[in-house]
């Protein structure tokens, strides 16, 4: 009888240990995210004994997307990916990549209503083609004004609010301190690429690309555009108050090189690490133009048809974990990205970690004026153009008109090949 229950219970305790679902997650976290990554994936495993997430770190963005891309056609996916916008379209346009709607909304185990609207509507807009979502938000990142508060204080300069008055504070803060000729604190740490060109071209009222008839067509021939372009170049070679670099800005910050930049939120630990003890700072939000229209970055998460329907499933309860409140607030705080939930705003955890750094609340009022880049997959090559078209500009090589007419010319060529 002793022998018969030992049976039993080796019988079930198999039983269980094959009823265990295994999900894996290929991300490109690394350094103290990664860290942050695996805490989170450790609490999932141990909430959910009958499921097994393995989070595999794959390298850097551009080693994920060539993975991801190549896995793709050998068929050897994960269960779900972190991938950007254009990346999920590309994979959408190779048919591997999973339609949640049948997840989001299930009565059981989908969002209610309020749930799937307490996701910050861009972040919520830009998992979804049309009516079928294909992501979830996970590490979202905002821009800010970073700002050397010592150095408007010397200058008795407020943190500008509007275009116009960041121009004239950028004029006030460009200093020679000692006479010698050359400038020693310039008031704008400019980096000559699609980012910042993108920044003040959605500030401008202006996109990269609009749509005509339902196709993407360039959008780079307006009147916002040139102003947006023209401001950069001003900025640098007309009004001379810009510090061109064309890596992070944080180091000439911190040196007190450059009074004020825009940057991504995440970018916060090298600033903190690069000013202390020099000078005070702090951030803002991006100056006002003719809209307060500013892009936001980041990844989502994707799952894959090619899983089973377990696997499925198990990785769509992963996945809702990632978003719920209180995780999206966790990761936020040990990562520096934003919680993609409103409600998160509202946990214990947030609100004390708020309430000893409350300048972390200042970029959330930006999210609801967020845009997304076009979900593309040609959008990559669309943002090198761009780039090579700003930096151009920047440093003499072109006219606007020339830098704009070749630059529409390629994204006419790169939008071809979307339709093939």
């Amino acid at each position: 009888m002793k022998k018969s229950l030992i049976f039993l219970v080796m019988i079930l305790a198999m039983g269980l240990a094959f009823s265990v679902v295994k999900v894996t997650f290929w991300h490109a976290m690394g350094g103290g995210h990664g860290e942050a990554l695996a805490e989170i994936i450790k609490l999932f495993n141990e909430q959910h004994p009958d499921i097994v997430v393995e989070g595999v770190y794959v390298g850097n963005y551009g080693t994920l997307s060539q993975k991801l891309l190549a896995a793709a056609q050998s068929g050897e996916l994960p269960t779900i990916s972190q991938a950007y916008s254009n990346w999920t379209a590309k994979l959408i346009k190779a048919g591997v990549v999973q339609k949640l709607n049948e997840f989001v909304f299930d009565p059981e185990i989908g969002f209610t209503k309020e749930e799937w609207e307490d996701i910050w509507e861009p972040f919520r807009l830009n998992c979804m083609w049309g009516d079928d979502i294909y992501a979830l938000p996970f590490n979202k990142s905002l821009y800010v004004l970073f700002v050397n508060t010592d150095a408007l204080t010397l200058a008795g300069v407020d943190i500008p609010e509007t275009v116009p008055e960041f121009l004239k504070a950028a004029m006030m803060l460009t200093q020679d301190f000692d006479g010698d000729g050359e400038i020693d604190q310039y008031g704008f740490g400019l980096r000559p690429t699609v980012d910042t060109f993108q920044i003040f071209l959605s500030l401008n009222g202006g996109s990269i690309l609009k749509k005509v008839n339902g196709k993407w067509a360039p959008n780079l021939d307006t009147p916002e555009a040139r102003e947006a372009l023209k401001f950069l170049y001003d900025l640098a070679n007309t009004y001379k108050v810009a510090y061109v670099q064309g890596g992070y800005l944080s180091g000439p910050f911190g040196e007190g090189k450059v009074a004020m930049y825009i940057g991504s939120i995440a970018g916060k630990p090298y600033v903190e690490s690069a000013c202390k003890g020099k000078h005070e700072w702090t951030w803002a939000p991006v100056p006002v133009w003719k809209t307060r229209k500013v892009p936001f970055a980041g990844t989502d998460v994707i799952m894959f048809n090619t899983a089973s329907e377990e696997e499925k499933r198990a990785a769509w309860e992963f996945m809702k974990f990632l978003t719920s409140p209180e995780i999206t607030a966790y990761w936020a705080i040990k990562t520096g990205y934003v919680p993609v939930r409103k409600s998160a705003l509202e946990t214990k955890v947030w609100k004390e970690y708020a309430a000893q750094d409350p300048m972390v609340e200042i970029p959330l009022s930006q999210i609801p004026n967020g845009v997304f880049d076009p979900q593309i997959g040609v959008w990559y090559e669309i943002r090198t153009v761009v780039g090579n078209m700003v930096s151009n500009v920047i440093y003499g090589k072109q006219t606007i008109d020339e830098a704009i007419k070749e630059a529409i010319q390629k994204i006419e060529e790169y939008l071809k090949e979307e339709e093939e």
